[in-house]
């Protein structure tokens, strides 16, 4: 309700105000006019935190009410749990086995995840997780070798199933066989250089490998890979075997129903070295002087032998004994097999070296000399009678160089010495002295150098008395 007041009007003839007066009255009329505006803006905040209270205690009370209504109705909800890994049933594979039949393939990836879509009373949805389901697929209609689509079966123990996603996977199955296959032995790696290891001993020669056929009939042996990197003593240990199938990849272990068992080698490790062999040629004096040993050669000059390290550091050379060359009677070769000693008992020979077959071959030729002759005459062969000759000299020594089988019996008788003066006219020649071997079979193989190989020749006019 509004109450009017009542302003006295002034009036013309009052007396007027003061200036100190009227500036009073202005401070007055303007403080009455903050004092409505604040009373209204007072007013308008009471109203909007009115309008928030209660639009929450609204809000409150029907959210209280669809409480009321859930938990009396308690409807149900779905929930879909991802990544649930199946498994065949308990039992199933162990089944299979007794049928001579297995999975083949990797299970992990045979038995892809799935998502399982639950429905449950409002109540218990939010409880339902991993570990209240279970997906599972039946093996029982699987009777023989081949490729089936397997339904995926889910429960869970919380509310019921409504859906798998995928419903089904696809299983190969396959026969179980087994087979015996060789076991081998490989060396990998390198031994320090001055190392030896012999072949290994391997008690195992076969093992039986028992999958599924496919896989089997793919393997081809058995391997024992034998590391000798860094190794200088020898070898007894147990090592794993490693299955290959036809094209030299090696298999895994786990798609074969029995464990690869390891094999216990021995492998014997030595250090090794090459030694000399020394032979002595005794009797040389026996053969005949008209020859000598050309040439000795040894099928093998060296040895390399693997033993202990203190037998191999005292074995400094291979000693044989001496070996008699008073057979010889003529050219030719002559094959000897040496007899070694002083090999030690435990050494090993390297390089499938027989030490009893060692040849040494002696080559025997001609025995080569010279023999000097003085003042052998010189035939002047040629000359013209109505010339006359002048020769430097006439005679010259000679060296004959040949076998001694023919030098020996050589005289100077078997030769002739020449000087051709054939075609020669008037004047001063240089002729070279020249031989000629009587009986040139019996010469064979001999030369003949002269000390002086020419002779100076003035040719001139034969004077004649009447």
């Amino acid at each position: 309700m509004w109450k009017i007041s009542k302003v006295k009007r002034k009036d013309k003839n009052s007396p007027k105000e003061s200036p100190d007066t009227q500036a009073k009255s202005a401070e007055g009329a303007e403080n009455n006019l903050n004092a409505g505006s604040d009373d209204k803006k007072a007013v308008d905040k009471t109203g909007i935190v009115k309008k928030v209270i209660y639009a929450v205690v609204s809000l409150f009370l029907a959210m209280l009410l669809w409480g009321y209504v859930l938990m009396d109705q308690n409807p149900d909800r779905e929930k879909t749990v991802t990544n649930i890994t199946p498994t065949f049933e308990s039992g199933a594979v162990a089944d299979l086995d007794t049928r001579k039949l297995t999975i083949y393939g990797n299970i992990s990836e045979i038995l892809q995840k799935v998502n399982v879509t639950v429905s449950a009373p409002l109540t218990d949805v939010m409880r339902i997780d991993e570990n209240n389901i279970a997906a599972t697929v039946s093996l029982t209609d699987v009777h023989e070798a081949g490729t089936y689509e397997l339904e995926v079966k889910a429960t869970s123990n919380i509310g019921r199933v409504t859906s798998v996603e995928p419903s089904k996977i696809t299983v190969t199955v396959d026969d179980v066989i087994i087979r015996n296959v060789p076991v081998k032995w490989d060396i990998v790696g390198t031994m320090p250089e001055a190392y030896w290891h012999d072949d290994p001993s391997i008690p195992t020669t076969s093992i039986d490998l028992e999958g599924a056929r496919t896989d089997i009939e793919n393997v081809s042996s058995a391997v024992c890979y034998i590391d000798v990197t860094g190794v200088t003593s020898s070898v007894n240990r147990s090592i794993p075997l490693k299955i290959l199938d036809n094209d030299g990849n090696v298999l895994s272990n786990s798609i074969f129903k029995r464990s690869i068992p390891a094999v216990n080698v021995q492998m014997k490790v030595l250090p090794h070295k090459h030694v000399n062999i020394n032979y002595e040629l005794i009797d040389r004096e026996q053969i005949p002087d008209i020859y000598e040993i050309q040439g000795e050669t040894l099928s093998v000059s060296s040895i390399d032998i693997a033993a202990e390290p203190d037998v191999l550091a005292a074995l400094e050379t291979i000693e044989a004994a001496p070996i008699s060359v008073a057979s010889i009677n003529e050219t030719g070769d002559y094959e000897y097999t040496l007899s070694l000693g002083g090999i030690p008992e435990k050494a090993v020979i390297l390089d499938d070296v027989d030490i009893n077959s060692i040849q040494l071959t002696v080559t025997v030729s001609d025995r080569y000399i010279s023999a000097n002759y003085t003042n052998v005459p010189i035939s002047f062969v040629n000359e013209n009678p109505e010339f006359s000759y002048e020769y430097s000299f006439k005679s010259v020594d000679i060296t004959v160089y040949g076998p001694a089988k023919l030098v020996g019996g050589f005289v100077t008788s078997d030769i002739m010495v020449i000087v051709n003066l054939a075609g020669r006219g008037m004047g001063d020649y240089d002729i070279d002295i020249e031989s000629k071997p009587l009986n040139v079979e019996t010469f064979g193989d001999m030369t003949i150098t002269f000390s002086e190989p020419v002779v100076h020749v003035k040719i001139g006019y034969r004077m004649t008395t009447e």
